[in-house]
């Protein structure tokens, strides 16, 4: 059977010209024209690999790489990136954001297929175990949920996603990172000894993601029992003073400073006690949307069949396919126009305030994101109490004095801008705000 080539390039005549190349060496080949449309047809079209350019508009390859690697139906794909940006700091970027092979425009026909077998024979060796931590890896998951499946098993499966790992591997580095990722092996592995359980089956899809298997009563205990140990044993990975202030100052992919809080863990759970599945990937999809929504609430959370664990429903749960909202309270009018490109194609709305409003107007519009001009002295107490009422609100705070940084991140921001506020600059902090809050829905378009 032919190996499935997923291709996702914006320009037209390039998609053929991969396609005729692609054929001609016997490949079966699907094109698609954006980043939105490659994270669907990853799903739906099951390729063997993926062909991406990095520059396409509103998601770019790297993006979508990043969405990829987050999705347990798609996160093992070999995923190579077309790129004409050959300097090594971009190449950086783009292994961390999950691809695992570049190639350089233009590109030799000969070396592309070459490179594009290469990574099919490294994918087709991949260990039964994680080499990291030794767990049972993607395919071994895969196995064991399908077998519980046809047996007509009752079972939950747990989907464990780290929350600002990315921060804490950027400024300790991967060595760091690794250790930070077996001690959650460690205390699954440690749960799963406990237990003296052949109910219970615990595997590492790669990276920071891992999946448990339990009977569906055990499901809530057990991941009580994850997040307490790991709340407690992760701080021993940073440096005191970083411990002591409770987050790592850091920048974004965008350029953009940050404040990121202590790792933590989200989980995601879904059980066959009420529906029914018939494959892995139908379980794996339901895993991650309740990982998704566990990721929308502060500090490590656990969603199951939309259930939170000790936590307030979100107001916007039921949202999806609705605009964003993002509220602006500057008063200039400089940030609310400078979201105009992306409010254009009606997947974001603004609403903007030229004077401080009272908190429950702000709350009333359901907000996905905040951006507070302190150039009004009033945004300050107003930046505190958004905080203290939704604390997983993304913020971002713009001044017109550079000094302000330290006081925007005591406040609580996400981000912080200061003077002059390049319109671009600004518009690529909400995005990337949004997205990283897994808000920022597809666009409509080929599948």
């Amino acid at each position: 059977m032919a190996e499935r080539i997923l291709i996702a390039d914006d320009d037209a005549g390039l998609r053929q010209l991969l396609q005729d190349i692609l054929e001609e060496h016997e490949f079966d080949v699907i094109t698609v024209p954006s980043g939105e449309a490659l994270v669907r047809a990853a799903v739906s079209q099951q390729p063997d690999l993926l062909l991406i350019d990095v520059n396409m508009p509103l998601m770019d390859g790297l993006e979508a790489v990043r969405q990829l690697r987050n999705d347990t139906r798609t996160s093992h794909l070999p995923m190579l990136l077309l790129t004409a940006r050959t300097q090594s700091e971009e190449v950086v970027i783009g292994f961390e954001s999950g691809a695992d092979d570049y190639i350089p425009k233009p590109f030799d026909a000969d070396e592309l297929v070459a490179r594009i077998k290469a990574n099919l024979r490294r994918q087709a060796r991949v260990p039964i175990l994680n080499p990291l931590t030794q767990l049972p890896g993607n395919k071994a998951i895969a196995d064991e949920v399908e077998r519980r499946i046809k047996s007509h098993e009752q079972f939950g499966l747990l989907y464990f996603d780290f929350d600002n790992f990315k921060a804490l591997n950027d400024v300790y580095g991967p060595a760091r990172g690794d250790r930070v990722i077996k001690l959650l092996a460690n205390i699954l592995q440690d749960l799963h000894a406990a237990a003296q359980s052949d109910d219970i089956f615990v595997g590492h899809i790669g990276g920071d993601d891992f999946i448990a298997l339990t009977p569906p009563q055990t499901m809530e205990r057990l991941s009580n029992e994850v997040i307490a140990r790991f709340d407690r044993e992760v701080l021993a990975f940073y440096d005191p003073a970083d411990k002591q202030r409770g987050y790592l100052r850091g920048v974004d992919r965008f350029g953009m400073p940050r404040r990121f809080p202590i790792v933590s863990v989200s989980i995601g759970g879904v059980t066959n006690d009420n529906r029914a599945f018939s494959s892995y990937e139908e379980v794996a999809a339901m895993a991650t949307e309740m990982k998704s929504y566990a990721k929308k609430f502060a500090g490590s959370s656990l969603a199951i069949n939309g259930r939170t664990r000790d936590m307030p429903v979100a107001p916007d749960e039921d949202r999806r396919g609705q605009p964003l909202t993002i509220v602006v309270v500057s008063p200039e009018p400089l940030l609310h126009e400078a979201l105009q490109p992306l409010l254009s194609d009606g997947r974001c709305r603004s609403i903007a305030f030229t004077a401080v409003p009272r908190l429950q107007e702000i709350v009333d519009q359901l907000p996905d994101l905040v951006t507070l001009n302190v150039a009004d002295p009033g945004c300050w107490p107003m930046a505190v109490a958004l905080r203290e009422s939704r604390p997983a609100l993304p913020l971002v705070i713009a001044s017109p004095h550079s000094e302000d940084e330290r006081r925007a991140w005591a406040c609580g921001a996400y981000a912080f801008i200061a003077e002059p506020f390049p319109p671009e600059y600004y518009r690529a902090c909400v995005a990337q705000l949004l997205r990283l809050n897994e808000r920022f829905p597809p666009t409509d378009g080929s599948p």
